[in-house]
């Protein structure tokens, strides 16, 4: 499939990022207003995303998890269904973040922040899983990509399991770990990658 950008689709064109390329970085008050509202993906009610969530949770090592991270949660989709004993979702959007703390359950934790802000939080070896879905992207990561190995390495501990799932067409990244699982299936109108790595 040819590389796209949002305003290359009619998926993309239905959401006001739509202007920028995957070369641009975006800016935060475009997000902010996008999540005025609840779900702005429709992720709740679209088949592909139901589908993505039950195969991500199918793929995750079967194992007691004790500290669990998502950067990019967005309104906690994800993340309100991941294992462990503490959980915690972060994104750069405090919008996102209002509506996921919204009847969010004790052990999940939801807190403004970017991934870039991850070094100068105390977390070092703080987490046995780390999720990462729709956010690797060069419009919220520009050339970032050793950076984010790095930031992603500090956090999860030895032995730690990573899930990333993002549209192929737009991600670039792989990681230096044992590779677990890698699975590519339709969604919407591209094509998704599922990878599970271990550290």
């Amino acid at each position: 499939m040819q590389v796209v950008g949002y305003g290359k689709s009619s998926y993309a064109q239905t959401n006001p990022l739509s202007t920028h390329t995957m070369n641009v970085l975006q800016p935060i008050d475009e997000l902010e207003q996008w999540y005025e509202k609840p779900d702005p993906w429709h992720y709740e009610t679209n088949p592909d995303d139901l589908n993505r969530r039950a195969m991500l949770l199918g793929a995750l090592p079967k194992r007691e998890y004790e500290s669990v991270l998502d950067i990019g949660c967005g309104d906690g989709f994800i993340t309100k269904r991941l294992p462990g004993k503490r959980v915690m979702g972060i994104d750069v959007s405090s919008n996102a973040i209002r509506w996921a703390r919204q009847n969010a359950p004790q052990h999940i934790t939801y807190e403004q922040h970017s991934l870039f802000d991850i070094p100068e939080l105390e977390w070092e070896n703080a987490f046995d899983l780390v999720v990462a879905t729709g956010v690797f992207y060069p419009q919220y990561l520009a050339q970032s990509k050793k950076l984010v190995y790095e930031i992603v390495d500090r956090v999860l501990v030895p032995g730690g399991i990573l899930v990333s799932v993002h549209i192929h067409e737009w991600y670039a990244l792989r990681f230096p770990y044992v590779t677990l699982h890698r699975e590519y299936y339709s969604y919407r109108e591209y094509t998704h990658i599922l990878e599970v790595y271990q550290k």
